[in-house]
């Protein structure tokens, strides 16, 4: 997923309570988000606790920056490597000082590898993440079923020149090369908070009629729950009858229950959870001195309301 506000909770208390290895634990693994708020990142942090307990040799630790924790992200990764973790997933901020950070974990003996945003200038051993382009087809392919003739679309995202953006946005666009047109104005790019992307959606349709397709390339502006319900509610008939149709990425808990309850059409959703069980395995090939592939795409899943009402898990 893309980076969101800094202006965080701190998600921490994991790592407060770390004493370093012990016998009985040999292997210590950090997840090191750019951000703790982000439920997509707290779902990468399960999925890593998921495989650790299953493993009973394996302990996570969540070191995210924000709120509370004053530290940057590359901070926390040489905290990490002095106080002797064994090895670090880390989302990557695109700051050269995190890439300096990483190169210093690796040559320090610490496997790194990265999740969901990579950074392949760096020292990292392995990138775990969705197909980004893939991701953006798919997204713009699933608008077919309420729009076959095509129409006019509109993208929001948050900084276009994120890499994985980037290529979702390429994706969507390739997606709806034929039969639909680019409004003049896409994409619409967030100031980075939540609330704000819901603002995007909510100048798109104002902006006429004349829109048949918002796509969201990040989970942002449902993850602002109530502004989205009543973003909603105020364009209710149009979005009902599909005069413009919502498709938005990721498949958050929170994501789900609002198209459950009609309240967008599409979501194609990134498995946050695998990412976190693919970084422990990753990781203990690495310390164990075996070779790992160089990327690892996870997949991803489509759903409709109906896909939602029938599973609504």
């Amino acid at each position: 997923m893309a980076r969101m506000t800094r202006s965080v909770a701190a998600a921490f208390l994991l790592l407060a309570a770390w004493s370093g290895p012990s016998a009985a634990q040999p292997y210590q693994f950090a997840i090191v988000p750019p951000t703790g708020e982000s439920p997509f990142f707290q779902a990468i942090r399960d999925g890593c606790g998921e495989r650790a307990r299953e493993l009973k040799s394996v302990t996570c630790v969540y070191a995210a920056p924000g709120g509370a924790e004053a530290r940057s992200q590359a901070q926390l990764i040489r905290d990490l490597v002095k106080e002797g973790i064994d090895g670090i997933a880390v989302s990557p901020e695109t700051m050269p000082d995190v890439t300096t950070a990483i190169d210093e974990a690796v040559a320090a003996g610490v496997p790194v590898v990265t999740f969901d945003g990579d950074q392949p200038r760096s020292h990292r051993q392995a990138f775990i993440g969705t197909n980004a382009k893939d991701f953006g087809r798919t997204l713009g392919a699933s608008a077919r079923r309420w729009k076959p003739k095509g129409g006019r679309f509109l993208i929001v995202t948050a900084d276009p020149t994120l890499p994985n953006l980037a290529e979702r946005i390429a994706g969507v666009r390739d997606a709806l090369s034929t039969g639909w047109t680019e409004a003049k104005s896409s994409p619409l790019v967030t100031d980075g908070t939540f609330t704000d992307a819901v603002r995007m959606v909510d100048r798109a349709l104002a902006g006429g009629n004349d829109i048949d397709l918002i796509i969201s390339v990040g989970a942002w502006p449902m993850l602002a729950a109530e502004e989205w319900r009543a973003l909603v509610a105020k364009y209710k008939q149009r979005i009902d009858q599909a005069q413009t149709v919502l498709v938005v990425a990721d498949a958050l808990p929170a994501q789900k229950a609002l198209v459950r309850e009609g309240l967008g059409h599409v979501l194609v959703g990134q498995r946050p959870g695998d990412m976190g069980v693919k970084a422990v395995d990753l990781l203990v090939d690495l310390k164990q001195g075996r070779k790992v592939p160089e990327v690892v795409y996870v997949g991803f899943d489509t759903f409709t309301r109906l896909d939602l009402i029938k599973a609504p898990n």
